[in-house]
């Protein structure tokens, strides 16, 4: 069953968790993706008996997504389900003419940010907000499509004038979490949560003392574990098109949400400092 209703906050958060889960909990989440209408009319038993597993399965996932219980997961999914979303033909196909192809990305960019916005968590984002504005020091950690979202951020927060930094070296990376203290903050990207240098070096930068921000598409990731917040993105894999443009227009949306947010906290600090590095470059222009 193709469900149309994939963009509800409870299946997002759903799939969010799904590699995080063990194969009994990942049995009855594909379960309730698959028939999320018949869900929210099942008792926990019949859920349980139609996917095939225990009871305390379908409990325990209930828990690991933050819900009280069956009954409070079934409210949220019904939520979900009061105001369903058509969903349109996103998937490139062979054969698609670019008139074709610029209709279905721009709709499934457009459904990415959408999903990108009920994922993000209000108390998740001011804490980010509130430790970059303090922040004495920020330095961005990834590799590979995340290192350049790093990258950018690292030059976006230093026009505002904040002491921020990144390097595409994963070693110098490590050298710089190792010299990070208290009152700086560590930003990890990883689309996975699970790359191993990122997580190495933002694990050397909690060591030191820095608060750990965290930015990935996996709510139960290695990444996660590490972070002391934690803001998710949605990421969409595709045979033709790949992940990494789709996962990198999430993560810059969030990377430009905190420095807005952070630049609106700084007031007259960051104009001036904006004004000051546009007029530092000035000169290289024609």
């Amino acid at each position: 069953m193709d469900s149309v209703l994939e963009t509800g906050k409870t299946l997002l958060s759903i799939r969010s968790h799904m590699s995080g889960l063990t194969k009994k909990e990942q049995i009855i989440a594909k379960y309730i993706l698959e028939h999320a209408q018949e869900v929210i009319y099942q008792s926990v038993t019949e859920l349980a008996e139609r996917a095939g597993v225990g009871e305390t399965t379908v409990l325990r996932l209930c828990r690991k997504l933050k819900f009280n219980g069956f009954q409070d997961f079934k409210l949220s999914l019904a939520q979900d389900l009061v105001k369903p979303v058509e969903r349109l033909p996103m998937e490139v196909a062979e054969g698609d003419d670019p008139h074709t192809i610029s209709q279905k990305l721009i709709a499934s960019h457009h459904q990415i940010l959408e999903q990108t916005r009920e994922l993000l968590q209000s108390e998740q984002l001011n804490r980010a907000v509130e430790a970059l504005i303090a922040a004495r020091q920020i330095d961005f950690f990834g590799v590979g499509s995340s290192g350049f979202s790093a990258m950018q951020a690292a030059y976006t927060f230093m026009r505002m004038g904040k002491n921020s930094s990144f390097t595409p070296d994963t070693h110098f990376q490590a050298m710089k979490a190792s010299l990070m203290g208290p009152g700086d903050v560590a930003v990890g990207l990883s689309v996975t949560g699970s790359t191993k240098d990122t997580i190495d070096n933002l694990t050397l930068a909690k060591k030191a003392g820095a608060t750990v921000i965290a930015i990935t598409s996996n709510a139960r990731s290695p990444i996660v574990k590490v972070a002391d917040i934690v803001l998710l993105t949605v990421s969409r894999e595709n045979p033709f098109q790949g992940s990494s443009m789709s996962s990198k227009l999430s993560q810059i949306t969030v990377l430009d949400i905190l420095s807005v947010a952070v630049s609106q906290g700084m007031k007259d600090e960051a104009f001036k400092n904006r004004e000051r590095t546009a007029k530092a470059i000035s000169s290289k222009l024609y």
